[in-house]
């Protein structure tokens, strides 16, 4: 492939796609969040984020059985930490699990079980506010 003749066949949509395919540790990235311009776009875009909007998660292409496996460690150390605090007398924290990837699936059973949920105290008169 030479991205010169896509350049000169006007191939932009190819180009483009091949751009957002990058992986997120590659050079371009390191370079846009290094730009002056870009920098102060991105912080500004940070800054008007409101806090209800959805935590950070990692890509779903990204995250492959290597990702799982280290999660699972990082999980297994930190349950090790608080066991250790604990038994030394004192009293651990709460840990935050390392989040996983968070898709439309995963919104739609959120969706789905809150809406059983409603119904369910509505059977008992309850309103769905109270839940």
């Amino acid at each position: 492939m030479d991205l010169a003749e896509w350049y000169v066949a006007k191939r932009w949509v190819g180009l483009l796609e091949l751009i957002d395919n990058l992986p997120t540790a590659c050079r371009l990235n390191e370079a846009i969040a290094n730009d002056p311009e870009m920098a102060a776009i991105m912080a500004e875009q940070r800054l008007e984020r409101s806090d209800d909007a959805d935590p950070w998660a990692p890509p779903l292409s990204e995250f492959d059985l290597n990702i799982t496996v280290l999660r699972e460690i990082l999980h297994a150390v930190k349950g090790l930490r608080q066991v250790s605090i604990a038994a030394a007398g004192g009293k651990p924290g709460e840990e935050t699990p390392f989040p996983a990837p968070y898709t439309e699936i995963d919104r739609h059973v959120a969706a789905a079980e809150r809406n059983w949920a409603e119904m369910f105290v509505q059977q008992f008169g309850f309103s769905p506010e109270d839940i």
